[in-house]
């Protein structure tokens, strides 16, 4: 009775437990199954918690995530040039955007559970799924959507430009580099690859400057042939030369230069033209060589007579040169103009007060030093009756140069002479020791070849006198002061010994 009571027992634990595993076999079953069509808890796909969801839940869920999408498309303001500004927005509907395959990314991500090990899912950790999904969208739609925005339209587009230099020296009176202009120029193509490939990515904002799609300027404010060519013409523009131009004060400062300079293709280009015509202009208001000159004779009678070699006379072409040379190097200097032949005084009245007066008149010369006579004496000039080459010219010269112990030469003749003072080509003064009289009317038909022929003493004294530049007056009176009075004058010798060109002896 006992053991079969106990059987029964058995039975019945036997069938409860066989019921209970039926019931958990059934259970666990019917979750396996679930989990078929179901993610495990714990289970995020692209940051959604997709635990115990239907796959078409999921897909529904991930599929909208593009109905909030938007790319910001940001750049420089088209107006202001300003960054950073939003050109443009792209939402889904402007593209027709949509994702490609969302149901098979789902349903490859469901088909990694293993549905019958679904009881593993409860005690393990999250597990978290990061899905690319690729995006399908209208190319045409997207490039007109771009095209249409006015920061991409060419009408609104600021062009970049070089920079340069502004050479209207309206800032500092110097030459200034002006920056190029950023500008707002866009490669629109560029724009519309560059989008298309951020909403492939699903990117959030895309800044096209980034990404180099604005047209830039070629030549930039530190562009060293535009700071070479400024510090060229601004080291010419501080040049400042300031002339003593026989007497007067010439000043080549901004004013002047600023004239001269200006930017070429190539750099700065001086005007050298206009610097010869500077010096030119100057040389025509200062210069006296060629310049009648009114002259008081010892007898106090006032003549006006040519001129002949003597007087300032600038060397335009060595100074033109050596202005430009000093524009050039920026200098600050005081200068004397380059002369090519130099009176005894500055100014327009530049014979002075030293100087030798040869009265063609009288045959009579004097030395003034200082304003003084030093000395005085006859001579005889030019003969006046024979070749007209012969008459010696009257005017206001210069010595060329002395010279002692020279060799006279002429179409017939060969006469040294001691001393050598010419003073108008081959017109000079010099030493007669074939002479035994001076002065009177012996140079009328007795006289030189057009020199003054001077005792020996008195030519050894006028030479320890002049000097290269010295100026020697020669006139004639066309009516005579003295006319009417008792002159004494010597009879001259009319032995004839001159001489048209003169050479030192060797």
């Amino acid at each position: 009775m006992k053991l079969k009571k106990k059987n029964i027992i058995m039975s019945i634990i036997f069938l409860v437990l066989l019921v209970t595993v039926i019931i958990i076999g059934i259970f666990y079953n019917r979750k396996a199954l679930y989990y078929e069509t179901h993610f495990y808890p714990g289970t995020y796909v692209n940051g959604f918690d997709c635990s115990d969801l239907e796959a078409e839940e999921v897909i529904s869920m991930l599929d909208a995530q593009i109905e909030g999408y938007l790319l910001e498309v940001v750049g420089r303001d088209y107006l202001t040039g300003k960054e950073k500004a939003v050109l443009g927005r792209i939402v889904p509907d402007d593209i027709n955007l949509t994702f490609l395959d969302t149901r098979g990314i789902v349903l490859a991500l469901l088909g990694k559970q293993e549905p019958y090990k679904w009881i593993y899912g409860y005690g393990e950790k999250e597990v978290s799924y990061v899905c690319e999904q690729e995006v399908t969208f209208d190319e045409e739609k997207l490039k007109s959507l771009i095209n249409s925005w006015e920061a991409c339209q060419e009408v609104n587009m600021l062009k970049a430009q070089d920079a340069y230099i502004d050479d209207s020296l309206a800032r500092n009176n110097r030459y200034e580099i002006i920056a190029e202009t950023i500008g707002t120029e866009l490669d629109v193509d560029r724009v519309v690859q560059l989008a298309a490939e951020a909403v492939r990515q699903q990117e959030k904002v895309l800044d096209v400057e980034e990404y180099d799609c604005y047209q830039s300027a070629e030549i930039k404010q530190d562009d060293s042939i535009l700071a070479n060519a400024v510090e060229t013409a601004n080291t010419w523009l501080s040049a400042n030369i300031i002339y003593d131009w026989n007497g007067t004060e010439v000043g080549v400062a901004y004013e002047e230069l600023k004239e001269w300079i200006s930017m070429g293709d190539n750099g700065p280009v001086l005007d050298k033209e206009a610097i010869a015509q500077f010096v030119a202009k100057q040389a025509a208001l200062h210069d006296t060589y060629g310049m009648w000159r009114s002259f008081r004779t010892a007898l106090g009678v006032d003549l006006t007579l040519p001129s002949g070699y003597y007087g300032w006379k600038t060397d335009r072409e060595a100074e033109t040169e050596e202005l430009i040379r000093l524009i050039q190097e920026g200098a600050a200097a005081q200068r004397t103009p380059i002369y090519s032949s130099t009176a005894q005084k500055k100014g327009r009245s530049d014979i002075g007060n030293t100087y030798v007066e040869a009265d063609l008149t009288h045959q009579h010369l004097y030395l003034f030093q200082n304003g003084n006579i030093v000395l005085e004496t006859d001579f005889v000039s030019g003969d006046m009756s024979s070749k007209p080459g012969n008459v010696t010219p009257e005017g206001v010269f210069g010595v060329a140069y002395k010279t002692t112990n020279a060799i006279l030469r002429g179409e017939d003749y060969r006469t040294p002479v001691t001393y050598w003072m010419p003073y108008f080509g081959n017109y000079g003064m010099h030493d007669a020791t074939w002479r035994s009289e001076f002065g009177g009317d012996i140079y009328i038909a007795n006289g030189s070849h057009g020199c003054i022929n001077l005792p020996l003493d008195k030519a050894a004294q006028i030479y320890q006198y002049v000097y290269a530049g010295f100026p020697v007056i020669c006139y004639y009176y066309e009516v005579d002061p003295l006319a009417g009075q008792n002159t004494d004058s010597e009879e001259g010798d009319t032995e004839e010994w001159d001489e048209d060109e003169a050479a030192e002896d060797d």
